[in-house]
């Protein structure tokens, strides 16, 4: 049986499936923490989260789902910028996210972890970006977010300079503006 619209609407703004969606979002989060992607099954998420597995597909089909829901959920933060010459939203949020784990970033990016958060929090990314460079009437926008995300997060992964934001919006601008 599939929902309509209006019923899923009605279901995802229960407080009891917000709960169990952020429950099982927060479980996935902690184990990032400690394991890699393979390592984690989705048995062990809802143990963590305190959730029947039964539970877990009423809101979610894969693991991978739920990680997808978490970057969309962050993606939601950010702050878009649409006139040109100001500082890219989308990728001061990155410095600021990065800032609150460097080394956990610096190892992904690195490869340290051999799954597949990266390359979705990219995906993510440049989805973002692309809204906000459109928005600017960039040519390309979506192939201009690909590059900017990549070699920004390449950037930050292995710069040493302490203000990588100024950094990172001084490059942005020759490639934009």
């Amino acid at each position: 049986m599939t929902l309509s619209g209006q019923n899923r609407r009605e279901l995802s703004a229960d407080p009891r499936v917000m709960r169990t969606r952020a429950l099982l979002k927060q479980a996935l989060m902690q184990m990032l923490q400690q394991m890699n992607w393979e390592e984690i099954t989705i048995v062990g998420i809802c143990r963590r989260a305190g959730i029947a597995r039964s539970s877990f597909y009423e809101h979610f089909g894969t693991k991978a789902d739920v990680l997808d829901q978490i970057f969309a959920d962050r993606m939601d933060d950010i702050q878009l910028s649409v006139r040109s010459g100001d500082p890219l939203g989308t990728l001061d949020w990155l410095v600021d996210h990065v800032a609150e784990a460097p080394e956990f970033f610096a190892h992904a990016m690195a490869g340290g972890r051999n799954d597949a958060l990266m390359p979705r929090f990219r995906i993510a990314l440049a989805r973002k970006l692309t809204e906000e460079l459109t928005a600017r009437a960039v040519p390309d926008a979506s192939g201009m977010a690909a590059f900017l995300v990549g070699g920004a997060m390449a950037y930050l992964a292995t710069a040493q300079v302490d203000d990588a934001r100024s950094a990172l919006r001084r490059l942005s601008a020759r490639l934009i503006d």
